[in-house]
């Protein structure tokens, strides 16, 4: 059980993606799992809100978005999405003798080299046990929870810095609902995934 919550740094090289990344400026992850179960809420920088809920006696997952563009909700099968996931390639690991402190934990570093070369930077720790369903930024291959990473994207650089956790869900009930709220659009999972695609 945990609730862990990050900031989000973006960087880039590219004159034309500043304007961009200054608009997603105090961008956060909220991180709340229990008995198997994920919610992940990221908010960036006040345009855009993304949920996603993974029940784990269901088999369900439930996304939610709130922004400029409006608010849509999108039922699929955890098998779905895990299917899409094993379509990424194998991952390269490469583990380095340095420790750093994050959020009061030491963590150890973890280099993950993606199909293009580019180095992803994992700073885990073995004292948090990895929950099962955690998401797309929890890799397997990597002893523990990372509590700092950064992601290399093609114009842009990613980085999540836990700064709060507690081995406590509140509210958990509310936390992991499925239903999806009143005011929000049923669409396609696909249909989704592209409108986060375009507001990225």
């Amino acid at each position: 059980e945990a609730t862990i919550k990050f900031e989000i740094n973006i960087t880039t090289d590219n004159p034309e993606a500043e304007a961009q990344i200054a608009m997603m400026e105090g961008s956060t992850m909220k991180m709340y799992m229990k008995d198997g179960n994920l919610r992940q809420e990221t908010s960036m920088g006040g345009l855009i809100t993304s949920t996603t809920i993974t029940n784990a006696e269901t088999n369900e997952t439930l996304t939610l978005i709130d922004g400029v563009m409006g608010k849509y909700a999108a039922k699929s099968k955890l098998e779905d999405v895990k299917e899409d996931e094993e379509d990424e390639e194998e991952l390269d690991i490469e583990f380095v003798d340095e420790t750093k402190e994050v959020a009061g934990y030491t963590c150890k570093k973890a280099i993950i080299y993606d199909a293009a070369g580019n180095e992803n930077i994992f700073w885990y720790t073995e004292e948090i046990e990895v929950p099962e369903n955690a998401g797309k930024y929890v890799k397997e291959g990597i002893p523990g929870m990372a509590l700092e990473f950064s992601i290399a994207q093609p114009q842009t650089t990613w980085t999540f810095t836990a700064t709060e956790f507690s081995e406590k869900v509140k509210n958990p009930k509310e936390k992991f609902k499925m239903t999806i709220p009143e005011g929000f659009t049923e669409k396609s999972l696909e249909d989704i995934q592209s409108l986060l695609g375009g507001a990225q």
